[in-house]
């Protein structure tokens, strides 16, 4: 990757289960190419449609099993991450 050229995108995606085809519930960007841009509604419906659409999965979150109360309120358990290599937009 050219830095002169090219940029790297992160996203992070919450769904609502352990499934890439589960229904995106959080997400957030980090654009190489554009610091401050934000994403006011989810960048797909699934994690799956983000890797139609390019997005390549890095990570994903460890199963974890679950003992006692399911209805505990905490962080939200399935993260995924993703990347993408951008070209970069002279301004």
């Amino acid at each position: 990757m050219n830095p002169d050229t090219h940029r790297q995108q992160v996203l992070f995606v919450w769904t609502t289960d352990s499934s890439l085809l589960s229904p995106i519930v959080g997400w957030n960007l980090h654009d190489g190419t554009d610091p401050d841009r934000d994403l006011p509604e989810p960048p797909a419906e699934r994690g799956v449609d983000l890797l139609a659409d390019g997005w390549r999965l890095i990570q994903s979150s460890p199963l974890v099993n679950r003992t006692g109360d399911v209805h505990v309120a905490g962080v939200l358990e399935y993260e995924w991450i993703f990347e993408r290599i951008v070209e970069r937009t002279v301004r």
